[in-house]
């Protein structure tokens, strides 16, 4: 499997992992060849990148650490719940929110990711403009549980907590004006204020207005807090914010980086990773952010890269006790040609090699 940009794939690549819409319904499956009509739709949709299946990257893998199954299940719901309160009025006591299901896609989550052992985020999740936020909000909470789960000192009623609270931090969205949220573009200094307001709308929605636990209620009001204070909406500092939202903060900045927006383009895992770690202290968490980025690979599996002699190689396999130190497969010369024979190599063992940058 190889992932590449739809500028450079060629129509009759068969899609090496499927492609779902914002309701979770399959819109191309596995081993669909990509036609010209296809690669013009999905351009329009806002995609830049997909999966393919290609010569000589047959045996790389590519693993969600949860089942499409469950993913696609979380991705419906949590649009269906959008829809739902959106529908609601923002002035009523009450709002229309399944508890029971949006539990219910939460504790697959869970059992997903605490039933394999260590795993860590090995992919490039890729979404279309139209359902960013709920793939968004799905990633949020996969990132978190994976994160928290791996420390061991969360029960798994409370990874089943933070799995809610993450799923829905963004919901107070659900009550701000649909053309500022979806503004292809960046917002101006008012609509970033009224956008803002979504933390304190979202808590009063899962707390006053749903009957959520208050643990859940305040992942969705302090998610935008800074460690050093700075953030809103009530400007809270160090272990004055819960360590639920410390992990969704870090989560949700990830997702947002690496994730295709209408008015640019993903940043590489690496290149988010980075800008975290230019963080710490004063945006982050410096013990929760060290170990979010254990469990994140900054060179995914079936990425593209080039390495300091100039030579292009396709990532095989990351090595869990060192993330930067992946196998990789040398594919092509420096100077463009393909290798007769490729062969591979544990950077964890060559340090004379190392990557440059990501294709």
């Amino acid at each position: 499997m190889k992932l590449i940009s739809l500028d450079t794939l060629e129509p009759g690549k068969q899609l090496g992992r499927p492609i779902y819409n914002e309701k979770g319904t399959l819109l191309l499956g596995k081993g669909v060849a990509v036609t010209a009509r296809y690669l013009r739709r999905l351009k329009e949709m806002g995609y830049s990148s997909v999966y393919i299946e290609e010569k000589g990257y047959e045996d790389i893998e590519v693993k969600d650490v949860i089942s499409d199954r469950t993913r696609m299940e979380a991705v419906s719901t949590i649009s269906e719940t959008f829809e739902s309160v959106r529908a609601s009025d923002s002035r009523s006591d009450k709002v229309s929110l399944d508890r029971s299901k949006v539990t219910g896609v939460a504790d697959k989550i869970v059992d997903d990711l605490t039933s394999s052992g260590d795993q860590i985020m090995d992919l490039i999740d890729l979404k279309s403009f139209d359902n960013y936020t709920f793939m968004h909000s799905v990633n949020v909470s996969v990132l978190t549980v994976l994160t928290a789960s791996n420390v061991g000192k969360f029960t798994s009623m409370e990874l089943r907590d933070l799995a809610m609270g993450a799923l829905l931090s963004d919901i107070g969205k659900a009550h701000v004006p649909i053309e500022i949220v979806h503004k292809k573009g960046r917002l101006t200094p008012d609509e970033f204020a009224r956008m803002k307001k979504h933390t304190a709308i979202g808590y009063e929605i899962l707390l006053h207005k749903s009957n959520m636990k208050p643990l859940v209620a305040s992942v969705a009001l302090q998610h935008h807090e800074y460690y050093n204070g700075t953030g809103y909406p009530g400007q809270l500092a160090g272990d004055k914010i819960h360590i639920f939202s410390r992990y969704t903060a870090l989560a949700d900045c990830f997702d947002s980086l690496t994730s295709d927006r209408s008015y640019k383009r993903r940043l590489p895992p690496l290149v988010g990773l980075e800008y975290l770690k230019l963080g710490s202290g004063t945006h982050f968490d410096p013990v929760c952010l060290e170990q979010f980025a254990n469990h994140v690979a900054p060179y995914p599996a079936a990425s593209t890269v080039m390495l300091t002699t100039g030579e292009t190689a396709v990532v095989v396999q990351n090595n869990m006790k060192n993330l930067e130190r992946p196998k990789i497969r040398i594919l092509n010369t420096p100077d463009g040609k393909a290798v007769e024979k490729p062969y591979e190599l544990d950077l964890s063992a060559h340090p004379e090699f190392a990557i440059q940058s990501v294709q």
